[in-house]
């Protein structure tokens, strides 16, 4: 069995492993050009299937978002025919309008990471790509009215700053990423929305608030309905705890509404003109032999 939508995540997918929310089953971990991707699940679910990958597998440990092999595991997606992928991801926001514990569908990226390899071409030009639209349009539509259906409170749109992390920010970084636009930070979705453009897969990022982000100010922004502040932090924690267990039931509904329906976007058209051009064989295997 098949599917067209997997996910990447981290501590809430672990956390749904671990609490059997998913009928999972483990599948081998295959070699690629890339060496081996990262642990690949298919997920039974009614009335579509889908893949998992999560950032921290049981029993692996905490693995720093720069040491994942991003590039063989997109390939190995690609190859299981997936052509759909929810990223979801914790994030801290910068600007004070957004509360915690809202899902954001972010429509563009700055990328500040340094070690990360972020093309497939790094010795060749075929990487030279449009990045725009950053985010699949069509899926970030799909995922929007999921998360609507669920009640699920959430946001789209807003540019997501990339850190290399583990670290979180300093406060300078905060101001300068503020400064430049960025609404929210996470250590995520980069470089896996650059990659799936070059596979010509859909990337949608899903980014839950867990924090704001630090500026160097003590003052908190205010949480409607609470009076004091260990009430509003608690609170806020339930929010953030919530919207990070909605997991398994948005993967339901997106793996439905993309069994559903054709694909409506250019995604797959991204490497058109580098196959015109460059004379690629239509066969994407062959572009990395």
């Amino acid at each position: 069995m098949s599917a067209r939508l997997a996910c990447i995540a981290g501590g809430p997918l672990c956390e749904a492993l671990e609490a059997g929310a998913f009928d999972a089953t483990e599948l081998p971990r295959p070699e690629t050009p890339f060496g081996p991707s990262e642990q690949v699940l298919l997920a039974q679910a009614a009335p579509a299937p889908f893949y998992l990958v999560p950032r921290q597998p049981p029993g692996r440990g905490r693995l720093a978002p720069s040491y994942i092999n991003y590039r063989a595991t997109l390939y190995a997606l690609k190859d299981l025919g997936v052509d759909a992928v929810v990223s979801w991801s914790a994030a801290g926001a910068i600007t004070h309008d957004r509360q915690l514990g809202q899902v954001v569908i972010p429509d563009d990226v700055i990328d500040m990471t340094r070690r990360r390899q972020t093309t497939f071409f790094e010795t060749s030009g075929l990487g030279l790509l449009r990045q725009f639209p950053v985010f699949c349009p069509a899926l970030r539509e799909a995922l929007a009215s999921v998360l609507a259906e669920l009640g699920v409170d959430a946001h789209g749109g807003g540019t997501a700053a990339v850190t290399e992390g583990p670290r979180f920010e300093t406060p300078a970084e905060v101001r300068m990423l503020a400064a430049v636009g960025a609404e929210l930070v996470t250590h995520t979705l980069v470089p896996e929305v650059f990659l799936a453009r070059e596979l010509q897969m859909c990337l949608v990022g899903a980014c839950y608030l867990v924090n704001y982000a630090e500026t160097g100010s003590r003052h908190r922004p205010f949480s409607s309905g609470a009076l004091f502040g260990d009430e509003a932090q608690e609170t806020e924690a339930d929010r953030a705890r919530r919207a990070a267990g909605m997991l398994p039931d948005v993967l339901r509904g997106l793996a439905a509404a993309c069994d559903a329906d054709e694909r409506n976007c250019e995604c797959d058209q991204a490497m058109a003109r580098r196959i015109d051009e460059e004379g690629l064989d239509p066969d994407w295997h062959k572009w990395f032999e």
